[in-house]
């Protein structure tokens, strides 16, 4: 590949030199003949640049590859692609090519254009440039199962080589960093969206659905939406960037509750279409950028009568970066370097039955499998989580809080046993010396209120003597300003203004973030604290579920940047440690032997259609999967049902004393925890979903349908299935009753 990127770059730049003499030939053209003209602009001229694309017209629509199951075209002018699946004809487009006459120029190039990229041209201006409206320069070479484009706009000075081939069942684009080239001052790529259209379709011609990754996974069906939305999907991939974030009010309620949730994180870099009566469509994986990318997807009528999905990976941003300590004034300024990656994306191609969300999912487990992850033990644990102590605010010092110690633990776990409740997991939170909010934890001691040192070492042991699962919880990436010197080693935003993370509690009212080196050297330190004294399973939090640019020391630092420290802060524990991880993105999958808080629903987006179980799909049968806490879902008996549906072990947060005792402590929002009134509860559900998952014990899912008369089933590879009745009458399914708001285990197991 190198020697054809050099040979190519041979080619083109003495041609586009020679070009570049002659090149910008202006026409004017009225603006009836060119159709492209903004119909609100008022104007009867319009000046349109030519394009000069040496031999891209040679690729019209021409066949550049082939596999066994599927054929790849190429729009060379527009460097759009159609895939085509070659037993039934089916085919995905990523251009329009007869629109429906509504739309201006800017979105005829946005709907043409297989790359599209947002500049930023001077500090307050933005545009769109693409391969319809703009000059540009396009030489193509073949290359084994695809192409290879040197695409160039000499109007903006932007250049880039982006190769695309067909891997088998999967479609491959690929940019890579080092040939995206700025050559103008004042003039920089802001973001480039890929394949902003392939799979699209209009209004409700074509049945199906996009998928998007917004908490356990949800569907935007194609049909026609008849104009009621006005927005669509738009969310980073592993979530926002507090470098860029500005503080915000937040709506609360009595000055202390939060009356509006945040979305749910993208935890995996992953998308997709079907098109459900072609049987046909793709996953999209982000196989590099996803560190600073963005999953885009909006259904008809939201700005456009076309259904589209589409990645968008972001190279620099635009801020406001204050002329003074009081934040009295704000200058714009954009990032002096674009973030440095790989762009590549990978559309794994779908057909046939496999042309549903299920199959999506399971392609997206065999990707899984295929490039690192491994399986875990996923034996049955119900997962029990206790609150040590926390503080509260008393004349010149902070009380103690006491919830739940170490003899506590110990009678609890017996208590459970004698009703046969042996199998557990547990976290252990405020343990550390000073209680819950004493963060970073920097040493391994444990606070005297809950018993001590020594008494919490003792019950580690014992507690992995008996089978259970003990882990610490860690949050490795917040400090504490109130109890901490944090002068240094803390995060800044962009602007170089300190990031603050407001908490709108009494006692801590804010924290601030560790600046990644600083975790890693922590957690060295302590690792080798833990490792001494035989304790052996850790929880992390915060760096598991952030990801953040950053200014520190006069430097920049990048989510690419953080992101690797992070990697290589935690693949360096787990070979040390049982690792259980707080809500994990996917590059620390590989390392958790836990997957802490998986979400059972989504952020409840109004253009959301359909809820599905795409990542529990994916990870059943791989790494345990825990739900967030019981104690605080509103509907239990739905709650429980979605656990046997999804394969997700239940969680629980307990405290020996009454929740009432937290009341003036950070940790007022617990508002029920107490063991007694939660054994009865634990207890039930340890015995029926340890006895559902017993019968798919390392089964994979490769089947799951929601009925129309309320009932989901859930099919395994053991030749089990599950049937989840959510409605509110009995229904027969398959030769079985299944009761209202009930479940029922058949099949192979039965």
């Amino acid at each position: 590949m190198a020697s054809k990127r050099k040979s190519i770059l041979k080619f083109a730049i003495p041609a586009l030199l020679i070009i570049a003499l002659v090149i910008v030939v202006m026409v004017k053209q009225k603006s009836n003949k060119t159709g492209l003209q903004d119909g609100n602009s008022g104007s009867d001229d319009q000046t349109q640049t030519v394009s000069i694309k040496p031999n891209a017209d040679q690729y019209n629509n021409k066949l550049i590859a082939s596999s066994d199951n599927y054929e790849l075209y190429l729009d060379g002018s527009t460097l759009s692609v159609t895939i085509k699946d070659k037993k039934t004809g089916a085919i995905l487009e990523s251009s329009v090519k007869q629109d429906d006459g509504k739309s201006n120029a800017q979105w005829l190039g946005f709907m043409k254009s297989g790359i599209v990229i947002n500049a930023i041209n001077g500090l307050n201006d933005t545009e769109q440039v693409d391969l319809v409206n703009n000059t540009s320069q396009i030489m193509i070479e073949n290359i084994d199962n695809g192409v290879h484009a040197y695409v160039s706009f000499p109007d903006m000075g932007f250049s880039f080589e982006e190769t695309i081939t067909l891997d088998g069942d999967n479609l491959v684009v690929d940019i890579p960093d080092q040939f995206i080239v700025e050559s103008m001052p004042g003039k920089y790529i802001g973001a480039i969206n890929v394949l902003p259209f392939l799979g699209y379709s209009y209004l409700g011609e074509k049945p199906g659905y996009m998928f998007i990754p917004d908490g356990n996974g949800a569907l935007i069906y194609l049909n026609d939406k008849e104009g009621r939305l006005s927005g669509g999907y738009s969310e980073m991939i592993y979530g926002e960037d507090v470098g860029f974030k500005d503080s915000e009010t937040v709506s609360l309620l009595w000055d202390q509750l939060q009356t509006v949730n945040d979305t749910e994180n993208v935890m995996a870099p992953i998308f997709g279409m079907v098109h459900t009566d072609d049987q046909i469509g793709y996953l999209g994986i982000v196989e590099s950028g996803a560190q600073r990318a963005s999953i885009e997807a909006y259904p008809n009528g939201v700005m456009i009568d076309y259904n589209r999905i589409y990645p968008k990976f972001l190279m620099r941003k635009l801020y406001k970066q204050p002329t003074s300590e009081s934040d009295s004034g704000t200058i714009a300024q954009v990032e002096k370097d674009r973030t440095h990656y790989d762009i590549k994306v990978r559309y794994s191609l779908v057909n046939g039955d496999k042309a549903n969300y299920t199959g999506l999912a399971v392609t997206y487990r065999d990707y899984l499998l295929n490039n690192g992850l491994t399986a875990k033990d996923t034996n049955y644990k119900t997962r029990i989580d206790f609150l040590g102590t926390d503080r509260e605010d008393w004349l010149i010092f902070k009380k103690k809080v006491t919830m739940t110690t170490v003899k506590d633990i110990r009678n609890i776990y017996s208590d459970l046993a004698g009703d046969g409740v042996t199998n557990i997991l547990s976290l252990y939170k405020g343990w550390q010396s000073g209680g819950l909010y004493q963060v970073p934890i920097t040493d391994y001691k444990a606070d005297s209120a809950i018993g001590g040192t020594k008494e919490l070492t003792k019950l580690i042991k014992d507690t992995k003597a008996a089978g259970n699962q003990f882990y610490l919880y860690q949050d490795a990436l917040r400090i504490n300003p109130d109890e901490n010197n944090t002068t240094f080693n803390v995060v800044k935003r962009v602007d170089k203004r300190l990031f603050e993370e407001f908490t709108y509690m009494d006692v801590y009212n804010r924290f601030l973030y560790l600046i990644p080196s600083r975790t890693d050297y922590i957690m060295n330190r302590i690792s080798a604290d833990y490792e001494k004294k035989g304790v052996t399973g850790i929880s992390l939090a915060g760096i598991t579920n952030n990801l953040f640019s950053y200014s520190y020391g006069g430097k920049y630092y990048s989510r690419p940047d953080t992101m690797q420290q992070y990697i290589d802060t935690v693949s360096g524990m787990d070979p040390n440690f049982d690792l259980a991880l707080e809500q994990p993105f996917s590059y620390l999958w590989q390392y958790t032997d836990a997957f802490l808080d998986m979400p059972v629903g989504t952020s409840n987006f109004n253009f959301i259609d359909e809820e599905i179980p795409f990542l529990s799909i994916a990870l059943k049968g791989i790494i345990p999967m825990y739900s967030e806490y019981m104690n605080f879902e509103a509907n239990k008996q739905k709650f429980f049902l979605q656990l046997v549906e999804m394969g997700i072990y239940p969680s629980f947060y307990i405290t020996k004393e009454d929740s009432s005792k937290l009341i003036y402590t950070n940790s007022a929002d617990i508002y029920s925890s107490r063991y007694d009134i939660y054994k009865s509860e634990i207890e039930t559900y340890a015995k029926e979903l340890k006895s559902v998952n017993d019968a798919v014990q390392g089964a994979l899912i490769i089947g799951h349908e929601h009925m129309d008369n309320g009932v989901t089933k859930v099919s395994y590879d053991n030749g089990v299935t599950i049937y989840i009745n959510y409605s509110d009458n009995d229904q027969p399914v398959d030769g079985y009753t299944i009761g209202a708001m009930s479940y029922k285990v058949g099949g192979a197991n039965e």
